[in-house]
């Protein structure tokens, strides 16, 4: 881990409520969204239009104070387009993670631990 990551890891409230920003494509298609719900199984992206159920994704996950984007594959376990979007069915996808580096891995969990005292979990979602 390098200075910065481990800076990051240490700091206060204000930078870890950031939201990782998260861009996400399949089938030739772009789009993008924020979380501040994920773990090394899996994120919840909240987005205006989210992925079809089952689509394979390519994720870049960009978290505020890191240098370098962390970068992953998933499949869209979860998905709400037409729902009401309140705090128990979130616009988005819950998407589980796929084939996932072992130091990744272990980045997206250390992570995971400055973004819990957000909001109510949201891992039903994507684990």
């Amino acid at each position: 881990m390098s200075e910065q990551e481990s800076r990051v890891a240490r700091e206060g409230v204000q930078e870890r409520r950031a939201p990782c920003l998260v861009t996400f494509s399949f089938d030739e298609k772009v789009g993008r969204g924020s979380s501040i719900h994920f773990s090394e199984r899996g994120i919840l992206v909240l987005c205006q239009e989210p992925a079809p159920l089952n689509a394979r994704l390519k994720l870049v996950l960009q978290f505020p104070g890191l240098r370098n984007p962390v970068e992953a594959q998933g499949d869209v376990v979860w998905t709400n387009i037409h729902g009401p979007a309140d705090s128990l069915s979130p616009r988005g996808m819950g998407i589980k993670f796929s084939q996932m580096d072992r130091d990744v891995e272990r980045l997206l969990a250390e992570m995971s631990g400055h973004y819990e005292g957000c909001a109510i979990s949201y891992g039903c979602y994507y684990t």
